[in-house]
C-alpha cells in the first residue's frame, strides 16, 4: 500500500508517485496566499480570491487543495459561529519556507499585491455579519453583527423593518457603517452626561 505523499515528505525522486510537482506548486500558491494574508481566512473569502485570480487556481484544485491541506495538517480549521476558519498552521508555514521557490516569481507577487490590497477588505467581510429573512407577518427581520476573530459577537443588533427593500439597503450598508454603528452605541451609552 503506498503512502499518501504530503509537502513535507515530498523528494525530487517522488516524482513517479501520484504527486506530482503541478501538485505541490497547487498548495504552495494557497499556502501562500494564506501566509500574505496574515488572517484567519473563511471558505468564502477563499473561494471569492481564487474566482478573481483563477490564473493561481482553478475552483475545483482549490477545492481539493484545501482538503488535502487540512487532512495533512497544513492548514487547521475552526469554527467561528457558523463559519468555518482556516488558519496556516506552523507545519504549513514551515512547509512553504522550504518550497516556496517553486511557485512562480510572478505569482508570488501576484499574490502578495493581491494580500496588500485585500487584506482589511476581507477581514471586514469576515467581522461584519449581516442576514435577513421575512417573518410570517410579511415584515423582514435584519440580524447585523460583528464578531471578533474568536468565536463571540462583540456586538448583535435585530432590526424589524417593512420591506425587503429597506432589509437589503440596511445589509449593504453595514460593512461600511459597522464600525460607526458600533461607536455611537458604545458612546452613547457610556457618555456620562
Amino acid at each position: 500500500m503506498q503512502q499518501r505523499s504530503t509537502i513535507a515528505n515530498f523528494k525530487p525522486e517522488d516524482r513517479n508517485t501520484d504527486f506530482h510537482a503541478d501538485d505541490l506548486a497547487k498548495k504552495l500558491i494557497l499556502l501562500f496566499i494564506f501566509e500574505k494574508m496574515e488572517i484567519p481566512l473563511t471558505e468564502q473569502s477563499l473561494s471569492e480570491t481564487i474566482v478573481i485570480n483563477p490564473s493561481w487556481l482553478s475552483y475545483i484544485d482549490f477545492r481539493e487543495v484545501l482538503y488535502q491541506l487540512n487532512e495533512s495538517r497544513f492548514v487547521h480549521r475552526t469554527r467561528n459561529g457558523s463559519d468555518l476558519l482556516y488558519h496556516l498552521t506552523p507545519q504549513g508555514r514551515g512547509a512553504l519556507s522550504h518550497f516556496y521557490t517553486k511557485i512562480p516569481a510572478s505569482i508570488r507577487e501576484e499574490i502578495t499585491d493581491y494580500a496588500k490590497e485585500n487584506r482589511g477588505r476581507l477581514k471586514r467581510s469576515q467581522e461584519y455579519i449581516y442576514d435577513y429573512y421575512k417573518n410570517s407577518d410579511g415584515t423582514y427581520m435584519i440580524l447585523l453583527r460583528i464578531k471578533e476573530q474568536s468565536t463571540e459577537n462583540l456586538l448583535e443588533i435585530r432590526l424589524k423593518t417593512g420591506s425587503r427593500q429597506n432589509a437589503t439597503r440596511a445589509a449593504a450598508k453595514w460593512k461600511e457603517k459597522a464600525p460607526l454603528v458600533y461607536e455611537a452605541i458604545l458612546n452613547t451609552l457610556i457618555d456620562n452626561d
